[in-house]
């Protein structure tokens, strides 16, 4: 089989195409035939030495894909050959899917929904379990609380306006330009922040008058909390779950102290390594797409001979959802 491989650090030129044997499934454990996979900022930071899973090399890559079963392992009791699967993320070095073939433990597989394309069933585990576990298990999210979702077009953030609104939040995202702005008020967003126009501290705090920002879902990371943290409402919270701004995180002692607020260096993956918790995570999120429709955004697709330049596209900024390679 052909496989997503790389053996040094650096950027998307690493990524190079090998070819292996097929990895047949331990006892408990899934092969499937990979139809689609689906990109995550995540595999950039694992790729270039910044994400905190290290690889060992020759490392594979990727934890989001979805394809047809070819064989299980003798203990599997939740799949057969033929079934449909889609793989959910978790904590690992040694299970990267991005290939034409991949193996996964059966906990961290469902069959794809129903009312998803290929595309879509390979797209959305990683965004709304990551919102999921950050909302609710940290943020205490509730009907009628002010949420804050900077960089909300990024797919991570779509997951979690949807996921906030679903349990009737509101929803105030940002974006660095006006180019986004109205992606993000048609995805739901109650109230869109452009970030190098707006003064967002004195918008957060205009727009929650008195109530405050019960959570904020931060992406950025490095100084960009003075732009929050005071427009936390008493007992409010944020979480910190990626480096874009790709400076460390400056540690706002004081605002934490005066509002009684938490700060939360948050990881998905972290969660989904706890059984109960995960699928409990899962059941919620099947429950929104059979009950309330929810889908991921696809961006754009692209063929498998074709990942390096996906990735590129992803560095670029440009998209507005998330991207799948078609295998």
């Amino acid at each position: 089989m052909k496989i997503i491989r790389f053996h040094k650090i650096g950027g998307p030129e690493v990524l190079q195409f090998d070819e292996i044997d097929i990895i047949k499934p331990k006892e408990s454990e899934v092969l499937f035939k990979v139809k689609a996979f689906a990109l995550n900022q995540a595999d950039i930071l694992f790729i270039n030495g910044n994400h905190y899973t290290q690889p060992n090399f020759p490392s594979r890559i990727g934890s989001e894909a979805t394809g047809e079963v070819v064989e299980v392992g003798k203990k599997v009791t939740q799949f057969k050959k033929g079934d449909n699967v889609t793989s959910i993320p978790f904590y690992t070095q040694k299970y990267g899917v991005q290939g034409e073939y991949a193996t996964v433990p059966e906990t961290y597989l469902t069959k794809v929904p129903d009312l998803y394309s290929i595309e879509e069933a390979t797209s959305f585990w990683m965004q709304y379990l990551t919102a999921y576990y950050a909302l609710f298990k940290l943020g205490n999210v509730q009907r009628g609380d002010y949420v804050f979702i900077p960089a909300t077009s990024g797919t991570a953030g779509q997951g979690a306006l949807k996921i906030a609104k679903d349990v009737g939040a509101i929803v105030i995202g940002s974006t660095r330009t006006q180019s986004k702005k109205d992606f993000i008020k048609n995805l739901g967003a109650d109230h869109v922040i452009v970030t190098n126009e707006e003064n967002t501290l004195q918008r957060l705090k205009e727009i929650s008058r008195e109530q405050g920002i019960k959570f904020t879902f931060d992406p950025i990371g490095g100084k960009f909390n003075s732009q929050y943290m005071s427009a936390l409402s008493f007992g409010g919270s944020a979480a910190v779950y990626g480096l874009l701004s790709g400076e460390e995180i400056k540690f706002p002692i004081l605002d934490l102290v005066r509002s009684n607020t938490k700060l939360y260096a948050y990881s998905m993956f972290n969660h989904v390594m706890d059984t109960t918790l995960l699928e409990e995570g899962k059941a919620y999120v099947l429950k929104c797409i059979q009950e309330n429709g929810l889908k991921p955004h696809i961006d754009k697709v692209f063929d498998f001979k074709d990942t390096v330049k996906a990735y590129r596209y992803m560095l670029s900024n440009k998209q507005k959802g998330k991207i799948v390679v078609m295998v």
